[in-house]
């Protein structure tokens, strides 16, 4: 829901530009509000209180205090009654007013009262003060610049670009993007430009700048809990969050895949609107019709079924060149999962018949659905690899004996097995193993692909906090504090407000999050089944929670013979590889020369460069940014 920006001095002109090239975030209205020393600016979606009264900024009764806010708070309703105890008015029927009285009874401190995902700026007239938040997952995305005098704040980066900051190459994001395909941290691919972290706040008075974290995944408590109990609490959670995430005045539909995290908001979501008879639910899936084993139409068209839902498909059929410079515009940063390219085509099903969404994102952070951890696990067990390793017999294993412990080696070719031998070198360093495990690169690639402009730059590998043992738990904070708010839900925020529609994630409700972290690893994973308390708490609501659920398959095999490989040869001439300066370009042109030997490992690599490679034009090359998403891929060649 909507879009926010501002900065620390009056420019009308230059906010408007702002607001204007955030349009797609909120079609529905856009606001100002100027003084010597502010700017904000709001473009709204309307979701709840369609009226005028919902207009940002939005002031309280003296207009002592304004707010611009993007996002939902789902307990709105239940702080207003409190809030209207203390004799609060209220002049609409909005979450935002909520926020705002909420300011005045409880100062800074109302970020931890609110159920919901949001980015909000304050600004106190009184104190000369402006008070960011951000929630506690990073549902919302919230980014900022500071350079000790201007200060600049908005949804997305672009209207920061139009404020004339430096476009720069943060080369330290960029190698971990590189190998992650995605930026942890504060940090953006844009030097100087941050993200305000997930659960906290900032504070801009008397011209100094102070964060604080109001908010943070527990440090584990577990407990225990009989199989039955916790799939009972489970249950009631998610219960409770989908129908919270329901009430909207627009209509609400549900992103339907062939797994267990989405079926799941189905039949809740279901059983909810069939004790208030408000109809069948709107289900939305997205596929290519390649085949009924891996393509998730097939799947997600059972549940649809089953539920009786109101279901909508969509097939991707599209020239993939061609959609990627406007996916790029609407990420701001490259992406390095083509995934986004179904998810684009699926927001765009949504928008035709509803305003809001509910996905499935979270459930695999929360409940250990990843391949990874399973893996990790299993690593730990195998007691003759420190043999192996000390007698140097680990990179002699052929790759199909690592398929009896793993699940992915072969399939992944040489490059597989590459980053198996990787993973196993370094096991005795938790961090840099998972590392190994989750990066595209190998330790080879790191060395080969990269000059040393790149090589130079070390990565920022975090250590796993002692105090969250075992080990599981510290794979799933990690995962929550990086993978998850920019990888994850950048995904989920950009593709469904490219099309103006909200997305809303049912597993993120943060009790929910909170009770997860009580649980024993057996509650998650058990005897190899991944997310198993979760199956066991919707065992008599689905058809069968016991299926496995392959990864979400895209034919990129097709893509890179149609469309990627001849696109790579065409971005990375020696000359223009050279003139970046950031790889050796012998060692690049292998990726797509020995593409059929590690397909599935390469595809990734090379997407991950070619939107790379785009981004730089579009954004750091260019003499302009561009203003809407109407792109050609030839203005980029």
């Amino acid at each position: 829901m909507c879009g926010i920006c501002g900065f620390n001095w009056e420019d009308k002109e230059l906010l408007k530009k702002m607001i204007s090239i955030i349009h797609h975030r909120g079609p529905d209205q856009g606001g100002v509000y100027l003084d010597k020393g502010i700017s904000l600016g709001h473009r709204r979606l309307s979701i709840i209180d369609l009226s005028a009264a919902g207009n940002m900024p939005m002031p309280n009764e003296d207009g002592s205090i304004l707010i611009v806010f993007n996002g939902e708070i789902y307990n709105f309703s239940e702080l207003r009654a409190e809030l209207e105890q203390y004799y609060h008015q209220f002049n609409s029927n909005t979450d935002t007013e909520v926020i705002i009285h909420g300011y005045e009874q409880w100062g800074e401190k109302v970020v931890e009262k609110l159920n919901g995902q949001f980015a909000f700026c304050i600004y106190d007239l009184k104190k000369n003060k402006l008070f960011l938040a951000r929630d506690r997952l990073g549902i919302k995305p919230l980014y900022y610049y500071w350079d000790e005098k201007k200060f600049i704040f908005a949804s997305e980066i672009k209207p920061i670009l139009l404020a004339e900051v430096p476009r720069i190459v943060n080369i330290k994001a960029a190698k971990s993007y590189l190998n992650l395909r995605y930026v942890p941290g504060e940090d953006t691919l844009f030097a100087g430009i941050k993200k305000l972290l997930p659960g906290n706040t900032l504070t801009l008075q008397n011209g100094q700048i102070n964060f604080n974290q109001f908010w943070d995944v527990p440090v584990p408590n577990i407990k225990k809990f009989s199989t039955k109990n916790a799939s009972q609490t489970v249950k009631g959670l998610l219960t409770d969050s989908v129908k919270r995430r329901l009430i909207a005045d627009v209509p609400v539909g549900v992103y339907l895949s062939g797994g267990i995290d989405s079926a799941a908001i189905t039949a809740l979501a279901t059983q909810i609107k069939n004790e208030d008879d408000s109809g069948p639910v709107k289900t939305f899936s997205v596929g290519f019709n390649y085949n009924d084993e891996v393509d998730e139409l097939t799947k997600a068209r059972k549940i649809a079924d089953h539920f009786n839902t109101e279901h909508h498909e969509i097939v991707v059929e599209d020239s993939i060149s061609e959609t990627l410079p406007k996916l790029i515009w609407h990420l701001d940063m490259p992406h390095g999962d083509p995934v986004i390219i179904p998810q684009f085509k699926l927001s765009e099903l949504a928008s035709k018949k509803v305003k809001v969404v509910l996905s499935g994102e979270g459930a695999d952070e929360i409940f250990a659905g990843y391949v990874q951890y399973k893996t990790f696990l299993q690593a730990s067990k195998i007691k003759l690899v420190p043999a192996m390793l000390k007698a140097g017999l680990i990179d002699k294993i052929p790759v199909t004996v690592l398929d009896k412990f793993f699940q992915y080696p072969s399939s992944m070719g040489n490059k597989g097995k590459e980053k198996v031998v990787d993973f196993f070198k370094d096991f005795n360093n938790k961090e840099k193993a998972y590392f190994d495990l989750t990066s595209i690169m190998s330790n080879k690639d790191n060395q080969l692909l990269f000059t040393e402009k790149i090589k130079e730059i070390s990565l920022n590998i975090a250590q796993f906090q002692q105090q969250r043992k075992p080990i599981l738990n510290q794979l799933l904070y990690n995962d929550m504090k990086k993978w998850m708010p920019n990888y994850v839900l950048h995904i989920n925020d950009r593709m469904t407000m490219a099309h103006s529609i909200e997305g809303r994630v049912p597993f993120l409700d943060h009790r929910l999050v909170e009770y997860s972290t009580t649980l024993p690893s057996k509650l998650k994973i058990n005897h190899g089944q991944t997310k198993h308390v979760l199956r066991q708490a919707l065992k008599k609501v689905l058809p069968d929670t016991q299926v496995k659920k392959h990864a979400f398959f895209m034919p990129l095999d097709r893509w890179y013979k149609e469309e990627l490989k001849g696109l790579a040869e065409e971005l990375f001439t020696h000359s223009n590889v050279k003139e970046r300066g950031y790889f050796n370009y012998y060692y690049l042109k292998k990726i797509w020369d020995n593409y059929s030997q590690s397909k599935l490992i390469h595809g990734k690599q090379l997407f991950t460069l070619i939107n790379f490679e785009l981004w730089q034009r579009m954004f750091i090359d260019a003499e302009e940014i561009p203003l809407n998403n109407r792109i050609k891929l030839s203005s980029l060649l």
